[in-house]
């Protein structure tokens, strides 16, 4: 099987870029690959990100929604018209290897950060990325500069850009999320409308985009020279049949079958085009392969146009979007063997969850909030066809083992049912004691690290911290292994009550008849903060001390029912864990003077139920 590189086919788009029609953009329609632009837009801020020596040094959420409508708003400015801005929500099976390979990078790079910078990071000013305005100069400069490629991502780019897009009244409107991968439904779109397609991947220039549609990609837009007699925006636009007809390829197969022949083979493209010019090959145009590579480049609908959850998924997260498609899509067949976790689609029913950044020699940032999205999955079969008994979780991946995930067992819907309460009585009791919504959510991320590390006899990181914590000088910029992990068990919190808040609106929508409690709990996560207002790293000691001064602990181990958490040293505490005897419960949580009127609290632990890696 041919794994493409992430934006296309490398090298084709230099072998033929002098084909393209440079020309200007001015009163074009144009439809806009959404995941590319908000990429392109990243990668433009990085390279013009402030000298350090650290690598927790990325703009905000907000600050890269900004340059992204900044961008778009320039378009806006010089007549072009944006008719879409897609973004994926299904990705196929056929794309595994291509997701696989992706994840084991980052979270190698993840594993190199940790051995390179022992002692944490040094940060950045919280403005330093605020000078930079998001026009069409910002991606001007193609590909990652190597010296930025060591640095690990935001890992809730696309669902934050998407969320700050759709709460802007001129881009909303314009933004959707749809049943497939966002540049196929692009390319259709052009067919059948014709227009400009506005991309960074190569993979547009052998898509048929019709006879009046064209792709271009961002890095080649440029602001005319006020003295040129063309004023506005240029760009060099590509269509197939152009390109087939400056390279003689009509009747060789097209582009198509030059792009083949060049991706399998390690030669140039030259040499491929030569090749199928002097019939140095064997028609292939029947083979699996050749129509396999063919069928990549064809949009294909998962699910019927009028299917009721068509007109819901442009308000998923795209990891959201691509479970619940697979959920609708689950056939039943092989679910939970051993054949069915080595392969990802319909067969059996995966989360492809962000990799965070986090001390990879620690259990996983989202292990203490399994049992949230545990409940998720569960309540997600209830309009399910074919009902499965695990999800599939990807996290990290080691090359030693590319195909082990973590199974999350699904629970049977009464006890769904009983963990929606018990969840609903947590945040009430949250609610009731902590004034501030900011300090509720971030208590409830405590909350979780404390119930798990108790029942766990493990260290509490979130405790130790909020015990020590106290104002940061304004020249302390240092973020220590510590408080990057528990930012990170933070972002899993909220994105696992993210995850469960948009899985429970479908739920509701297609099932109108689920019980209260579901509803209750559904109510109760509107609250939720927008992506870009989570707590960030730069932020998180003010919280903490915020916390610590709140009382927080007190107030967690009084709705946990356990004794005031003591801070020790890290020997006195591990000393303390082979000394103490295992007083647990059926559901995990150490005995203690437990209201027995007080619901048992969701356990985000024993919900795992084979060992693999983290």
């Amino acid at each position: 099987m041919l794994i493409r590189n992430a934006m296309g086919i490398r090298g084709l788009g230099v072998a033929v870029r002098r084909y393209g029609k440079f020309s200007s953009l001015n009163g074009d329609t144009v439809v806009i690959d959404g995941p590319a632009l908000v990429y392109q837009i990243y990668d433009g801020c990085m390279r013009q990100k402030p000298p350090t020596n650290g690598f927790i040094c990325q703009p905000s959420y907000a600050a890269l929604g900004r340059m992204v409508m900044g961008w778009l708003n320039e378009l806006r400015q010089h007549n072009v018209s944006v008719r879409k801005i897609l973004f994926d929500g299904y990705l196929p099976p056929a794309k595994w290897q291509v997701r696989q390979y992706r994840l084991l990078q980052q979270s190698q790079l993840m594993k190199d950060l940790l051995a390179s910078h022992p002692n944490g990071s040094c940060g950045v000013p919280e403005d330093a990325f605020e000078t930079i305005k998001g026009g069409i100069a910002l991606v001007r400069t193609v590909g990652t500069s190597s010296s930025l490629r060591w640095l690990p991502k935001p890992p809730f780019l696309v669902p934050a850009v998407v969320e700050i897009l759709k709460d802007c009244h001129t881009w909303g409107p314009l933004v959707e999320t749809v049943s497939g991968e966002a540049d196929m439904f692009c390319a259709e779109d052009i067919r059948r409308h014709g227009g400009v397609l506005l991309t960074s991947d190569s993979d547009l220039l052998i898509t048929d985009l019709g006879h009046d549609g064209s792709v271009a990609f961002f890095a080649d837009i440029v602001v005319a020279d006020r003295s040129a007699e063309s004023r506005g925006l240029l760009a060099s636009k590509f269509s197939l049949n152009s390109i087939n007809d400056a390279l003689a390829l009509n009747n060789l197969g097209g582009l198509p079958r030059v792009a083949y022949e060049f991706a399998k083979s390690r030669g140039s493209f030259n040499e491929a085009l030569d090749r199928i010019r002097n019939r140095k090959w064997e028609d292939i145009s029947h083979t699996v392969e050749y129509q396999t590579f063919l069928e990549e480049y064809s949009m294909k609908e998962y699910l019927p146009t009028g299917h009721p959850i068509q007109s819901m998924i442009s308000t998923l997260d795209p990891r959201v979007s691509e479970i619940v498609i697979q959920t609708l899509l689950f056939t039943g067949d092989c679910a939970g063997t051993s054949s069915a976790q080595h392969s990802r689609g319909p067969e059996t029913l995966a989360m492809f969850l962000p990799v965070l950044i986090e001390d990879h020699s620690r259990i996983s940032a989202w292990t203490g909030s399994t049992a949230v999205r545990q409940l998720a999955y569960s309540i997600m079969q209830t309009f399910a066809v074919h009902k499965s008994p695990v999800v599939i979780e990807y996290r990290t991946l080691m090359a030693s083992n590319t195909s082990i995930g973590r199974q999350v067992d699904v629970l049977g819907l009464e006890e769904a049912h009983e963990q929606c309460s018990s969840l609903v009585h947590t945040l009430k009791q949250l609610a009731n004691r902590i004034p501030s919504a900011d300090m509720r959510w971030l208590a409830f991320a405590i909350y979780q690290d404390v119930m798990w590390s108790t029942s766990e006899e493990r260290s509490l990181l979130s405790a130790s911290l909020v015990h020590k914590a106290q104002l940061p000088s304004n020249d302390e910029r240092w973020h220590s292994w510590d408080i990057i992990h528990f930012t990170a068990q933070v972002e899993a919190s909220l994105y696992s009550l993210r995850i469960a808040k948009q899985i429970l609106d479908v739920a509701i929508s297609l099932s109108p008849g689920l019980a209260p409690q579901v509803r209750e709990l559904c109510e109760h996560l509107d609250t939720l903060p927008a992506i870009a207002d989570w707590p960030t790293l730069e932020k998180m000691p003010h919280l903490l001390a915020a916390a610590n001064k709140a009382d927080i602990l007190a107030v967690i181990t009084d709705i946990l029912g356990i004794p005031l958490i003591q801070v020790q040293d890290k020997s006195a505490e591990t000393d303390g864990a082979k000394k103490r005897e295992k007083r647990k419960n059926a559901n995990g949580l150490l005995r203690s003077e437990r209201d027995p009127k007080r619901p048992v609290s969701i356990n985000p632990f024993a919900v795992l139920s084979n060992a693999s890696q983290d």
